[in-house]
């Protein structure tokens, strides 16, 4: 004890200053880049970034996103509103309005968000309209329904997610056979219907063979998302009895 009190007395003879760290202090943290997107247009450029908290074991805990502009010499750019995620709850990128942008400008830093979301930034420029997303957002099940038979279990599920300005959706199946036995999956779809038509996509689970699944196993098939009237997955699987069977499962 009285040499570490000594080496103490050392070091603050010597000018060093000692910064006590109490135990079970929070992790430091680092803001990194997460997504940017830019786009360019005659009148100037606009940037929209999102960046991750993350601690020094490598925990991401927040993001946070924010809007830059560099007009042309004569041009102008307006910020308006942003939200999170695309069908978010708009907000003002400015207190009261934002007024014209004819030299670089960046926004304030959005509030931190807890959990992942794609960033949209809304702004006017002559006779054009800026809307640029950046980030994603995590998949959200919007559908689902599992069925259980003497082999195991299969769920078909339907997955939804922002990315950027664009919306995703995914079909997925999950198979959960029981021990000693198997399930084939087959194939998986994705699609929506609009105005009674159906459109979707569909990956085939048996090119080039089918395997036959003695473990847990899941797979998926994602697409583009644009307005529809119906959302659906379907996919289909096979049993040892020899049965062929498929789910259908849709929202709203």
């Amino acid at each position: 004890m009285r040499r570490i009190t000594a080496a103490l007395a050392t070091l603050a003879a010597a000018g060093a200053t000692i910064v006590a760290t109490p135990s079970g202090a929070e992790a430091a943290t680092t803001w990194w880049t997460h997504d940017k997107n830019c786009e360019t247009k005659a009148v100037g450029s606009a940037c929209a970034e999102v960046q991750k908290r993350v601690t020094d074991s490598g925990a991401v805990t927040g993001y946070r996103g924010r809007l830059t502009v560099t007009p042309v010499s004569g041009g102008s750019i307006t910020p308006t509103t942003y939200s999170w995620s695309s069908g978010g709850v708009l907000k003002d990128l400015c207190t009261g309005g934002c007024t014209p942008k004819t030299t670089a400008w960046a926004s304030s830093w959005s509030p931190v968000q807890t959990t992942a979301g794609a960033y949209v930034a809304r702004g006017t420029m002559t006779d054009d309209y800026l809307m640029i997303g950046v980030s994603w957002s995590a998949w959200t099940k919007v559908a689902g329904r599992c069925v259980t038979y003497s082999a195991g279990e299969v769920c078909v599920n339907r997955h939804e997610r922002s990315y950027r300005n664009i919306g995703h959706e995914r079909g997925q199946i999950q198979v959960k056979p029981k021990s000693g036995q198997w399930i084939e999956p087959r194939w998986v779809r994705v699609g929506h219907v609009v105005n009674g038509a159906s459109n979707s996509q569909t990956t085939d689970l048996c090119d080039p063979s089918c395997t036959r699944r003695t473990s847990n196993w899941s797979g998926t098939t994602m697409r583009t998302r644009s307005g529809f009237d119906e959302g659906f997955a379907y996919a289909s699987w096979a049993l040892p009895s020899g049965a062929i069977k498929s789910m259908r499962v849709a929202y709203p």
